[in-house]
């Protein structure tokens, strides 16, 4: 799979978005290539803006799912090929030669729907897509005034219309929510969605992650079932527990821990306590977008506290290098420490 995934180094937004692999990946991310496609994006750090061009333009339409008769993606290339391969002739390269595309290929996809012929149609209505760069924090309003603060480099995605569709929320990255509580009409609970795990809550304020085949999920106030549909039984939370599910390892594990920790990336800050520096390098990782090399195993495994401010990268480079005993250089997209 390693070979045939190196094409992609090559791939612009418009070849995404015509890849049969990874338009199964970003609408189905239990499917069986979802472990190679993240574990390229890690490998190619140059691409994620590309990529993430294509993912929110994938989930800017409301895709449904029915049978694949075979050669259905083989005639679909084809008519995509055509359409573009016409427009290229006409010499349509413009700002809106992107979308141009995006659209065609659209129509292709649902003009195939007669019979139940393609994998994924458009429907409506779409779901609202938003997402955060690298170092970069947001607040948003869901449609039922609840509210959501995206950490960097996170997502998540709802029907705009609540008073026809159910409360829910589908996460990808880290986020933080303040769930109004149910009114009298409103039967149906508060659910968010992780690629591994489902959280139902009613009136309640708790933080969600979700990256790597695995969900965290810490409760501040409220309560919450926390539960992996088909595998486990739900395990209600009560504040302060932290409920962690890794589906490589499978079992949930739980634990009492202090709410702070969890939330001050909220205030632009990240605050730990006896973690390994491997841990916090991942985070600052998944924050800023660098790839943190450690030299030396021992310091990897150094667990260390401390409180680092992640709108100043000097200083907190500063400070990881005091805390670490270690020498901490930025080159470009790395960040070296021996």
């Amino acid at each position: 799979m390693k070979n045939a995934m190196e094409k992609y180094a090559l791939y612009q937004t418009e070849d995404f978005l015509q890849d049969e692999s990874f338009v199964e990946w970003v609408l189905n991310p239990e499917a069986k290539n979802h472990h190679s496609w993240t574990t390229w994006i890690k490998a190619n750090p140059a691409k994620r803006e590309t990529i993430q061009q294509a993912i929110n333009i994938i989930r800017s339409f409301n895709f449904k799912q029915a049978p694949v008769p075979a050669g259905f993606y083989a005639e679909l290339k084809n008519k995509i090929d055509t359409t573009i391969s016409v427009q290229e002739e006409q010499n349509i390269y413009n700002n809106r030669s992107l979308y141009k595309k995006i659209w065609r290929t659209a129509a292709i996809v649902s003009g195939v729907l007669i019979g139940g012929a393609a994998i994924y149609f458009l429907a409506s209505p779409s779901r609202t897509t938003i997402t955060t760069p690298y170092a970069t924090i947001r607040t948003v309003v869901l449609p039922d005034s609840s509210e959501v603060i995206l950490n960097a480099n996170s997502g998540i995605r709802f029907y705009p219309d609540w008073k026809t569709h159910a409360r829910k929320v589908w996460v990808d990255g880290e986020a933080f929510f303040k769930v109004r509580p149910a009114t009298g009409r409103e039967t149906t609970p508060f659910t968010v969605y992780t690629s591994e795990a489902e959280i139902q809550v009613l009136g309640t304020e708790f933080n969600v992650k979700s990256i790597d085949h695995s969900t965290g999920v810490m409760l501040r106030r409220g309560k919450v079932n926390f539960r992996i549909p088909g595998k486990h039984p739900a395990t209600v939370m009560r504040p302060a527990d932290y409920c962690y599910y890794n589906s490589t390892k499978g079992g949930i594990t739980t634990r009492t821990v202090n709410p702070a920790l969890y939330t001050s990336w909220m205030e632009h800050k990240y605050r730990f306590q006896e973690i390994p520096a491997r841990e916090i390098c991942q985070t600052l990782k998944e924050y800023f977008g660098y790839d943190f090399i450690i030299k030396r195993q021992a310091l990897a495994e150094q667990r260390i506290s401390g409180t680092l401010e992640l709108q100043d990268e000097r200083l907190l480079m500063s400070v990881l290098s005091d805390l670490l005993g270690a020498t901490v250089t930025r080159k470009g997209e790395k960040v070296i420490i021996e």
